[in-house]
């Protein structure tokens, strides 16, 4: 309660700053330029064709364990086999885990990456329509139409996304 009363305050006096001065506010769905964003799709193929391989035989490994526990289920093994089977689903166990490591830092990689897109983005559009704040709008309970940005931030961060993807291209040929 007082954390949610002292931010209150805070968005109050950071409003006021902002009136006095005369600037203008704009509000974007910084969550929704993220998810139709065009990095997001060219990030998403390159870790289905980097990963893709990967995944598809742990998950062959997996199917193979899950029938070989079936069968075992149906007829006792024995001893040997049973300690196979536990030597066999504990190198699947670091193999998946050892995957789900690499998957979490590339999109860790990618998140930041267009976090920062997004950030120039909007530096761009606030430079060119001489917005002195731009918000997500999960910041502002409520905000005039006209200070939506988000199709705005959506093309500015899609048109960096570009220029920076053609400017790499010559580079990694």
């Amino acid at each position: 309660m007082r954390k949610t009363l002292l931010l209150s305050f805070v968005f109050v006096v950071l409003f006021a700053a902002v009136a006095r001065a005369e600037g203008t506010i704009a509000v974007a769905n910084l969550q929704k330029v993220a998810a139709e964003c065009e990095a997001l799709e060219a990030t998403r193929q390159g870790m289905e064709k980097k990963f893709g391989g990967q995944k598809a035989e742990l998950e062959k490994e997996r199917a193979a364990l899950e029938k070989k526990a079936a069968e075992y289920q149906k007829k006792a093994p024995t001893d040997k086999q049973r300690q196979d089977f536990i030597k066999q689903q504990r190198e699947y166990s670091e193999k998946t885990q050892a995957f789900m490591r690499l998957l979490q830092a590339d999109e860790m990689r990618a998140r930041q990456e267009i976090d920062a897109l997004m950030d120039r983005a909007a530096k761009e559009i606030a430079g060119r329509k001489n917005y002195s704040l731009v918000l997500d709008v999960s910041t502002a309970p409520y905000f005039a139409p006209n200070m939506d940005i988000t199709a705005d931030m959506l093309a500015e961060t899609n048109a960096l996304w570009k220029k920076e993807a053609a400017a790499a291209a010559p580079a990694s040929k």
